[in-house]
């Protein structure tokens, strides 16, 4: 299948400095990490990247010099979602205007929404675009699930809209969405946690953006390339091994920040800082010590 995006897109996480604003050479060192580590794409300002927290125009001079100092090496995907069609549409033609590959668009949360006025809302997007884009479904996080039917019309009506990112742990909610590449053989579906990626594909998806991807990206960048390669054994073997990282999830709410710390003590080698209301917390990063050094990752990462 000729998917637009496809493999492994980290969810990449935004680092700052002391004084709140953008640690630039945090954030290439990671942009540089990952691409080295073979992810076959990246994506900025997602959930992962604290999006939701970030006036539109931080927002927007972000993507600006991540997009750039990405230049072409691997495609890149922007978070452009918010509550206001206006300023998704605003955010999604910027991301067009300096090179990015595509958008990926949560729908507007706080209120539940008809599957019309979704629907009007997603081609509304679409319409003023002309790079991809990929919807966005995190019910966890919005209050509402897109349903297959309502993601199979968005698909078949427009050819803009060209997969979407399934942030559900229902198996039988991926595998309705992948069933619509039996009417449109390039629509891609992407896994979020991590546990469900080797499922996902052996069901047909694209691949994943998954969280652990940011922080040990070539686990599974290996698996993805094994399973495609029809080197199963060696696949569920990498599955065994991903399926024990799920918890760092657990150490922190939101969970991007335990990530984010993973971030600082594999790849970076020290602190970047939060923004408010987020503090620093010595406890957490001992826990997240704890969790790399009981899963061998530091000396994976040597």
């Amino acid at each position: 299948m000729d998917f637009k995006f496809k493999g492994i897109i980290p969810p990449v996480v935004t680092l700052f400095n002391k004084d709140g604003e953008f640690d630039w050479e945090a954030n290439y060192i990671l942009a540089d990490h990952l691409i080295k580590k073979g992810v076959h794409g990246l994506l900025y300002m997602g959930s992962m990247g604290e999006f939701s927290s970030l006036p539109l125009q931080e927002r927007k001079l972000f993507v600006e010099k991540m997009v750039r100092y990405v230049d072409g090496r691997v495609p890149v995907l922007i978070g452009t979602g918010t509550t206001s069609l206006k300023d998704t549409i605003y955010l999604s033609q910027h991301a067009e205007s300096i090179g990015a590959d595509g958008v990926l668009i949560v729908n507007p949360f706080y209120w539940k929404f008809t599957e019309q006025q979704l629907y009007d809302y997603y081609m509304n997007v679409a319409k003023s675009l002309k790079i991809p884009l990929v919807i966005y479904n995190i019910p966890s996080l919005t209050g509402q699930d897109l349903s297959p039917d309502l993601i199979l019309r968005l698909a078949m009506d427009h050819e803009n809209i060209v997969g979407i990112k399934d942030t559900t742990e229902r198996l039988g909610h991926i595998r309705q969405l992948i069933s619509i590449t039996y009417q449109r053989s390039d629509f891609a579906v992407f896994a979020a946690f991590d546990d469900l990626l080797l499922p996902a594909l052996q069901m047909g998806a694209a691949g994943a953006i998954n969280g652990t991807a940011t922080f040990f990206p070539e686990l599974s960048v290996r698996l993805f390339e094994n399973f495609k390669a029809g080197q199963y054994q060696e696949a569920l073997a990498l599955n065994e091994f991903i399926l024990k990282l799920m918890s760092i999830y657990e150490l922190s709410q939101p969970l991007f920040i335990a990530v984010k710390e993973a971030v600082h003590q594999l790849i970076l080698g020290y602190q970047t800082s939060h923004q408010l209301p987020i503090t620093e917390c010595d406890s957490l990063k001992k826990d997240v010590h704890l969790f790399l050094k009981q899963n061998h990752l530091f000396s994976y990462s040597k």
